[in-house]
């Protein structure tokens, strides 16, 4: 034991203190900081896109620009949630007058806000709960604005005139006149024909409006312009039965009071929270990175046994011990890089929430802390992380111990990724339905028995399923083992690697 001990420190030792490991520890957390502030600069700096707009109907303009003022409000709204949930402690945020409070983004808060005074008075209203050093709130800017357009627009007479007009323009050709006098590319034009509207009662179609644009993978303008003209037709329905243009308004701002509930908890528990969300997700991240580790702890035992071969270090470690040990200790050794990585992880993770004092209840770290510490998913991922890492860890060993260079894996190593990765496709069946024919029938497969446990661990799976499939799996690990460990035994001092004809006689005979 002291032997394989020995060993498994040295591989521990050999990547968890080196430079490189080291480096990628610290830049985990800078550059996730740093790709966050990326990401908020971006937005930030996201280009307002130019629009315009030619209406032979000259109704539906003001409809749209309606809509873009709607959009932009809604995104305000949300930037002030944002902006108390950075810079104000949670419970003094909630004590906040009622318009100002965290709360949903609505149309119908929206106003409330304004006929209570504006963001400056809600501003007014936080100044004393506000962390010291925080910035004023700063409305997102607008994400769209509508020009005039060439001034040849406006003596257009059908849709394919105005089309030719604005065609240098939409093909970036030309740039457009913003109101301040400045120029910018125009990103879509909107066109919109006589006799624009709903179907005719006699079933004719009207004709259809028209959305110009070359960028076909940004489409919110496109789903804005949809939406308001939508809008604005059920609005001229409504008039058309005797009600007022407003009802319509007043209608879509009414939301159902509406809460979701869990049949399996007691009455006053049984309301789902955000902390239920986060239980239920959690077993897919766990499932992610448990993918995530096993493969790259797997490259690391394949490469680092393919580099011992090569350079002769394998026949001096196996002149102080057997070929056993040395598979032993590699894979104790590799494991133990495989968890110290989420457990630093980890341990900073509870470290940040500390620093939020009684905050952590309601940030999103408390909940994810709780799931973990309080439920048994921990000690689910910790067990099928095990399994799944001596199944696979041994098919990357096998590999190394009968390749002189990683050439020589791939031969081995593509159909190998083929057959891990083959359920992947299926995953998001198994995350929605997780009772379900595909999730039970991945966790009869011994290989994806881990993944597909872990993706049903928050849906209460049928427990004679999972014992059956488990214990299915540990026998498949047992045999997997035994015969994989013969290969790399016997192979393991091989000058030359076996020709995949001889790979099962070395898997039949023991080592001498």
């Amino acid at each position: 034991m002291k032997q394989i001990l020995l060993i498994a420190w040295r591989e521990y030792k050999q990547y968890v203190f080196s430079r490189g490991f080291l480096i990628f520890l610290v830049m985990f957390p800078v550059g996730l900081a740093a790709l966050t502030a990326a990401l908020g600069l971006a937005e930030r700096n996201k280009p307002v896109r130019a629009f315009v707009i030619y209406d032979q109907t000259d109704q539906y303009a003001d409809e749209i620009d309606r809509e873009v003022e709607r959009r932009h409000a809604l995104s305000t709204l949300n930037a002030w949630n944002l902006y108390l949930a950075a810079y104000a402690p949670a419970d003094a945020a909630e004590a906040l007058p009622e318009p100002f409070a965290p709360d949903g983004v609505s149309d119908a808060r929206v106003k409330a806000i304004e006929d209570a005074g504006g963001y400056a008075a809600g501003e007014a209203a936080a100044a004393d709960i506000l962390r010291p050093g925080a910035p004023p709130f700063e409305a997102p800017r607008a994400q769209f604005e509508r020009v005039a357009g060439p001034s040849a627009l406006q003596d257009a007479t059908s849709l394919e005139e105005a089309e030719e007009i604005l065609r240098p323009y939409l093909l970036e050709e030309r740039k457009i006149a913003r109101p301040d006098g400045s120029a910018a590319p125009l990103f879509a034009a909107v066109l919109i024909p006589e006799g624009f509207g709903p179907p005719q009662q006699n079933g004719e179609e009207a004709p259809s409006a028209q959305f110009w644009s070359r960028n076909l993978t940004d489409t919110a303008l496109e789903d804005l312009v949809g939406n308001a003209l939508d809008a604005a037709l059920k609005r001229e329905a409504a008039e058309a039965l005797g009600l007022p243009r407003a009802a319509l308004d007043d209608v879509a701002a009414i939301s159902a009071p509406f809460d979701a509930y869990r049949p399996d908890r007691e009455a006053e528990e049984a309301q789902l929270d955000m902390s239920d969300r986060i239980e239920t997700l959690m077993p897919a991240a766990l499932t992610y990175m448990l993918l995530v580790i096993i493969f790259g702890v797997g490259n690391l035992l394949l490469t680092n046994t393919i580099e011992e071969r090569s350079n002769k270090i394998v026949e001096i470690l196996l002149s102080s011990v057997t070929a056993g040990q040395l598979m032993m200790g590699k894979l104790i050794g590799i494991a133990a890089v495989g968890l110290t990585m989420p457990a630093i992880f980890l341990v900073g993770g509870l470290a940040g929430s500390a620093t939020l004092g009684a905050d952590v209840g309601e940030s999103v770290m408390g909940p994810v802390i709780a799931s973990l510490f309080t439920s048994p998913l921990l000690l689910i991922y910790l067990f099928y992380f095990f399994c799944a890492y001596a199944i696979f860890a041994m098919i990357f060993l096998a590999i190394g111990a009968v390749s002189n260079s990683l050439q020589d894996a791939q031969s081995y190593m593509g159909p190998v990724m083929l057959l891990v990765f083959a359920p992947l496709p299926f995953m998001m069946m198994v995350f929605q339905n997780p009772n379900g024919f595909i999730a039970s029938l991945l966790t009869w497969i011994p290989i994806y028995t881990p993944y597909a446990v872990m993706m049903r661990a928050a849906a209460d799976p049928p427990l004679w399923e999972i014992i059956g499939a488990t214990a299915l799996m540990l026998a498949f690990a047992i045999v997997l083992v035994r015969f994989l460990g013969r290969i790399f035994r016997n192979a393991i001092l091989q000058s030359s690697p076996p020709k995949a004809r001889e790979v099962w006689r070395l898997a039949r005979k023991d080592a001498a």
